[in-house]
């Protein structure tokens, strides 16, 4: 999948692996539709980054009509340049402040918080999904494979290895989404693929008291620039579709 001057999604895009995502896309010479509720953020990487980068607002993506805005907005702004990719980075960790456990000192997972959490990541990550891929059904075939786009969905090891109750169940879920969806979307030429990463250095860390455990080896958190890297290896490499990637430096939860 060809990267420069064709338009890819970015949601999350504003901050963490999102940010770096939206980033390299950019020197590799594509455009790029950040989604994120921290449109300031977005703001200032606009600013930075030039006119490669648009965002269309403060985006929800868990409402559809937010979500629809957005593309089309985004798609108008480049005009002549396909969108044929997604990476769906944006999600949360923790519920929202005023919304209670239960159990002793509140500390067990309640129905509204399950509900937020997975609302968020795992129908926001859909959300976006479908409605990219609506899109890339009009694309012209491109390469010798035929290709219309690309989908990449972030997990965790949280999901596949199974804590965090609210927050791994979500991740769970869109780790589990990658094969069904891409077998749904093989006969259009659109690829679906899933990164799970581990503990990695972004602010979403800083959301938790939760203390995550460095990897095996490298001894260490993630960067973002490793997320990155795999993201646009992902693009370039048609044999990738339908699986989960581990990136976590062996470890396990």
């Amino acid at each position: 999948m060809q990267i420069k001057g064709n338009t890819f999604v970015v949601t999350g895009g504003a901050s963490g692996l999102g940010e770096q995502a939206v980033r390299d896309l950019v020197a590799q010479g594509a455009n790029v539709i950040i989604m994120d509720i921290n449109h300031a953020r977005a703001e200032l990487l606009i600013k930075e980054l030039g006119s490669q980068v648009y965002s269309h607002g403060i985006t929800d993506t868990t409402s559809e009509s937010l979500v629809n805005e957005a593309l089309d907005g985004g798609i108008a702004n480049f005009p002549g340049s396909a969108l044929v990719g997604a990476i769906l980075c944006g999600g949360i960790l923790s519920p929202k402040k005023d919304q209670e456990g239960y159990g002793p000192d509140g500390k067990l997972t309640s129905y509204s918080q399950f509900k937020h959490i997975v609302t968020v990541n795992l129908f926001g990550t859909y959300n976006v999904a479908q409605q990219v891929s609506q899109r890339m059904l009009n694309n012209e075939e491109m390469g010798a494979d035929k290709e219309r786009g690309v989908i990449i969905t972030v997990s965790s090891i949280c999901g596949l290895d199974g804590i965090i109750v609210a927050y791994g169940t979500s991740k769970a879920a869109i780790a589990g989404l990658t094969l069904p969806l891409a077998r749904e979307l093989a006969d259009h030429g659109i690829r679906v693929m899933n990164i799970a990463p581990g503990p990695f250095n972004t602010p979403i860390l800083k959301t938790t008291d939760i203390v995550a455990p460095h990897c095996l080896f490298p001894r260490r958190n993630g960067e973002s620039s490793e997320f990155s890297k795999l993201v646009l290896n992902i693009i370039d490499t048609p044999m990738l579709n339908g699986s989960i990637i581990r990136l976590d430096g062996a470890l396990r939860t």
